[in-house]
């Protein structure tokens, strides 16, 4: 190996990617789970020798340690992309993922397949892994109630909520057909997600005795009781403060942001208009305290060079995009993100969720600046998730009954059903 320059191994790495192109057209994932079996796990009765062999120079390569599992990771996406593209091949993404994780038979070929099932073994520990086996899971039905569940990671519950695909599977795949890929599904199953969620409250609220049979076979989607689920519903499409739904405060509000002549102005009536959700709460008194102080000094801060400004469409963007940032902020922030963990335990996720949207809704008239802004709200809570990923439902429920409100209100104020008439 000692004439075995850097550019060969570069070369048997697009080799073997090339190989997998030609292999998952021209076979079934089936055969091609085989093909990849033989080749890494029982490479004995391989017959694609040419894949072998530039497999085992580059595992026998001085850069094996530092790159394998860069090549093993484009590699698996070759496959599973081309697999998402085509709906009745997607199940084979678990397949692959269950053939890369331990235990392997034992390598008695050579020790060139020792190699392999060695950094295979290392690869199975990494993040690009984990974020495999999150493929995997979501390819499967995406599971409901149970007290298995609450047992489980936090971070299998991704699946649920396809407002964090882009930003939890997507960090090991940059390709375009990853991202076209996970787009698609994450809008398919927002969409059956609206569905669900529409077909289950007209059987929630327009049960008769005779139809309770019927709503036992029409699950509830999310993961809230029945009480959580209408109340979050009724609160998300309905009145919140006073006569006023959350759109009719959004509305007012870019109305008077329009009349205002400054900036520090419009920041002042933010203030105004999102500490008014905490005097129509559970708890009026609970701003007091500490979070209102809090809030003023975040809007305070925000683009002071802009003060004297007249307002516009991009200034307040931005403003609710920092905020936004502040309030959904990463746990490394720890003064921040204790803000937002208290107001979940006092005044409910429900509530909290209704304050993120009143900010969402600022952005609305504009669609590229309103998908703008729900995804930087899906981006804070995957950073949240990531660090909170190893612990398990009941040790970390208020996060769980966010993102299932998150999900209810961006149906309910994004989607295409119409659920005006609960509160009728």
């Amino acid at each position: 190996m000692s004439t075995y320059s850097y550019r060969q191994f570069r070369f048997d790495a697009e080799y073997l990617y090339n190989y997998l192109l030609d292999l998952r057209k021209e076979e079934s994932p089936g055969v091609v789970i085989e093909r990849i079996r033989q080749l890494l796990i029982e490479p004995s009765n391989c017959s694609d020798t040419e894949a072998l062999t530039a497999l085992h120079r580059i595992v026998s390569s001085p850069w094996a340690e530092q790159e394998f599992n860069l090549i093993l990771n484009r590699c698996c996406y070759i496959l599973i992309n081309y697999w998402w593209l085509h709906s009745e091949f997607k199940q084979a993404t678990t397949e692959l993922v269950a053939l890369l994780t331990p235990p392997y038979p034992a390598a008695k070929s050579s020790l060139e397949s020792q190699f392999v099932q060695e950094l295979l073994r290392r690869f199975a520990t990494t993040d690009q892994f984990a974020e495999l086996q999150d493929r995997a899971r979501i390819v499967e039905a995406v599971p409901v109630e149970s007290n298995e569940l609450k047992a489980q990671p936090i971070r299998n519950l991704i699946p649920r909520y396809p407002y964090l695909y882009p930003y939890c599977l997507l960090n090991w795949d940059t390709s375009e057909i990853g991202q076209h890929v996970v787009q698609q599904l994450q809008e398919s199953r927002e969409r059956q997600f609206e569905q669900d969620l529409h077909r289950y409250m007209t059987h929630l609220l327009r049960r008769s005795p005779r139809s309770e049979g019927l709503l036992t076979a029409v699950k509830n989607p999310t993961l809230l009781s029945n009480t959580q689920l209408e109340t979050a519903v009724r609160k998300f499409s309905g009145k919140v403060e006073g006569a006023n739904t959350y759109r009719d405060l959004a509305q007012q509000f870019m109305t008077y942001s329009k009349q205002a002549t400054t900036y520090r102005e419009v920041k002042r009536g933010m203030y105004d208009y999102l500490t008014a959700a905490i005097a129509y709460s559970s708890k009026p008194d609970y701003g007091k305290h500490h979070f209102n102080r809090w809030l003023s000094e975040q809007l305070d801060s925000m683009l002071p060079q802009s003060d004297h400004l007249r307002p516009n469409g991009s200034l307040i963007m931005q403003t609710c995009g920092q905020l936004l940032e502040n309030l959904v902020a990463s746990p490394a922030r720890f003064s921040n993100h204790v803000v937002f963990v208290d107001l979940n335990n006092i005044l409910g996720s429900t509530f909290t969720i209704g304050f993120l949207l009143k900010i969402v809704l600022l952005c609305r008239d504009v669609k590229p600046n309103v998908e703008a802004i729900k995804a930087h709200v899906a981006k804070r809570f995957a950073v949240m998730l990531k660090h909170y990923e190893s612990k398990v439902r009941g040790e970390i429920e208020w996060l769980v009954e966010c993102l299932e409100n998150l999900s209810i209100a961006f149906s309910i104020h994004f989607g295409r059903a119409d659920f005006s008439w609960i509160n009728l």
